[in-house]
């Protein structure tokens, strides 16, 4: 009985305390979008990364946060695949799932000449 309840408690702490990011769940663009993490250690570094390649370099960084939320207006164009990362401050790193950028106001976008 010990045992069990032992490994009950381990397993309820490790749960407490993942390291998640949540996937936002209709991403538009030009426009704000909550982005909300749990568990880690703060600061926290947030990046916009390839929904096709999470692991690939980040698209853009998004800088650094004290607190496990942060708005985010989406500077990507419609149809963009994206994923988000958030590294803490001793390495660890959560992973949103990927999502696919609707259309909205293109006044945010940078044109490229």
């Amino acid at each position: 009985m010990k045992t069990v309840l032992a490994s009950v408690t381990l397993f309820v702490a490790g749960a407490l305390a993942q390291f998640n990011f949540s996937t936002p769940i209709y991403v538009v663009q030009c426009e704000p979008t909550l982005l909300i993490w749990s568990g880690g250690t703060g600061p926290y570094f947030l990046s916009i990364l390839p929904g096709a390649n999470v692991l690939g370099a980040a698209l853009e960084n998004l800088g650094q946060y004290n607190g496990q939320s942060m708005t985010w207006t989406c500077d990507f164009p419609s149809g963009s695949y994206l994923a988000l990362g958030v590294r803490d401050s001793i390495g660890e790193v959560a992973l949103s799932g990927s999502f696919t950028v609707n259309p909205g106001s293109k006044l945010c976008l940078v044109s490229v000449l």
